[in-house]
């Protein structure tokens, strides 16, 4: 799945799981520095910027039209509520995200990671690897973390806090 496609289907997840109070683009926010992302207002007020990359399809070239795969759909998951305490948690919105991903029956995905999840973290802490079945994979990273009723200028990529 191509980026752009992929934006408009988290976007829409997002908004159809009800805990947040708004998703709008990257673009949409004044983010230019990212060409996909979502910025997610949740209802606590606290806001997640994330930036959206992928991997093309063997053999995929961009100049033509997408090729859609499918195979079976995965296995729904348990989906975390974002929250904890009060605060979002980055831990539970990249398995709510994952869980989202892996529960909308959408056929072209083959699997999706939580970033929090794994054994050994990487240098991005927060975020979703999702394969695909026609071998793409789109990475959604955890780019900012802000409390309520701060903006998104200032403050470096990728260092994100546990909590807002």
């Amino acid at each position: 799945m191509r980026p752009a496609r992929f934006e408009q289907f988290l976007k829409s997840l997002l908004e159809q799981a009800g805990v947040a109070k708004e998703v709008q683009t990257a673009r949409e926010v004044g983010d230019d520095r990212h060409p996909y992302g979502l910025a997610v207002t949740y209802s606590t007020g606290a806001r997640v910027l994330l930036q959206i990359v992928a991997t093309s399809a063997e053999g995929d070239k961009f100049d033509q039209t997408e090729q859609i795969i499918e195979g079976d759909a995965p296995a729904p998951v348990e989906a975390p509520e974002p929250f904890d305490g009060g605060q979002v948690r980055l831990e539970l919105v990249d398995q709510h995200i994952a869980a989202l991903v892996l529960n909308s029956g959408n056929r072209e995905v083959a699997s999706a990671e939580a970033f929090s999840t794994r054994e050994a973290p990487g240098a991005v802490h927060y975020g979703v690897k999702i394969i695909y079945h026609d071998t793409s994979r789109v990475y959604v990273y955890v780019v900012k973390a802000l409390p309520a009723g701060r903006d998104w200028s200032g403050g470096a990529d990728f260092d994100v806090p546990a909590a807002v």
